[in-house]
């Protein structure tokens, strides 16, 4: 895992952050978007600029910590089988406390200080669900938890991450990798090339066939066939708040009693705001991401886009006050990182 967040409130992070994305940035970040693996050379041809200058923003962008260009995979391929949300109560006093204790657990990819019922939320990944009950055990011992909710997830309904590509005008909204059910048996080549990814988007297949001894034509075919496949994809990863998104929340839904799960889920899918939505055990039929501009889009994409979505019965929404992630894109999406811990 990348560094994490400290842990500032959304307010103070908006007072000290580093400006967000000129309008050219912008339009490089959006290439990179649909392809974090696009020549520079393309990408300044399509914006009638140099390609030094594209390099050269892009290196200043992800050394800032703006966004990263990783590989985005279904964490089951390589061998992260049992995944979980996790709904911490926390005694008030003593939240920063836990949250630092949580961030330094290794299942945990992905932190949020909320409001509700529960004011801390994890996501964990580890290969077993018998590797998850030790963490479990341990998380319900820190001093100042109260109560501790586990929802496994049985399945990812939707994902994507390329908010910006739902602003242009010719953006197609692309769920994110993932494969449906149980997956299909990867060998070690297939995760190395996975893992290579994660830290660079971009390293070249030569410099990945020399990392795993073998030869660049031999990568470059198993990378094709797994985005093929659907996958792997690599693509521009940032954290929505330097990205001028101020207002995130999770939310679990209850169904009616006839609704189907899986139209319910397709129909949240189309709303631009959702960038996640996945199907656990426990009293939620669904558990969503939003990701908004500010409170007016959160409160208009709950009550108008959601609220339209037919099946659902009850939202419980858990605010977003802080942002401690070490992944921004959760457990699909191990080498991504965000603001470094000892920056604003």
């Amino acid at each position: 895992m990348s560094a994490a967040v400290a842990g500032q409130s959304t307010t103070s992070r908006q007072r000290q952050r580093p400006d967000r994305l000129s309008s050219q940035d912008r339009a490089i970040f959006a290439e990179l978007q649909r392809d974090g693996r696009t020549p520079f050379t393309t990408v300044a041809d399509r914006l009638g600029v140099s390609e030094a200058h594209v390099r050269r923003r892009v290196k200043t962008l992800t050394d800032d910590d703006m966004f990263a260009i990783t590989a985005v995979a279904d964490p089951r391929v390589v061998g992260l089988d049992c995944m979980a949300w996790l709904g911490l109560n926390v005694r008030p006093a003593l939240i920063e406390a836990v949250a630092d204790a949580l961030l330094k657990v290794d299942a945990v990819d992905y932190l949020v200080v909320s409001s509700g019922r529960f004011n801390v939320i994890a996501e964990v990944s580890c290969p077993t669900s018998a590797d998850l009950e030790p963490i479990l055990t341990s998380l319900r011992a820190l001093d100042g938890v109260e109560r501790l909710e586990s929802y496994i997830y049985l399945s990812l309904a939707h994902q994507q991450f390329q908010w910006f590509l739902l602003e242009t005008p010719h953006g197609v909204p692309v769920n994110g990798a993932g494969v449906k059910g149980r997956p299909r048996e990867f060998d070690p080549l297939d995760i190395g090339i996975i893992r290579e990814l994660e830290q660079d988007g971009r390293a070249s297949f030569r410099t990945i066939g020399q990392h795993l001894g073998v030869s660049e034509r031999l990568v470059s075919t198993r990378y094709a066939t797994l985005v093929e496949q659907n996958v792997l994809k690599v693509i521009a990863v940032g954290n929505p708040i330097n990205l001028g998104y101020d207002a995130m929340a999770w939310i679990g839904l209850v169904l009616d009693r006839d609704a189907d799960r899986a139209t319910v889920a397709r129909g949240l899918g189309r709303i631009p705001a959702i960038d996640y939505v996945l199907v656990p055990s426990g009293p939620f039929d669904l558990i969503g991401e939003l990701v908004c501009r500010d409170g007016d889009e959160l409160l208009e994409t709950l009550t108008k886009d959601v609220g339209a979505v037919e099946g659902i019965a009850q939202v419980e929404t858990f605010p977003f006050l802080k942002l401690l992630y070490k992944s921004t894109a959760g457990a699909y999406g191990v080498g991504r990182s965000t603001v470094p811990a000892n920056s604003a």
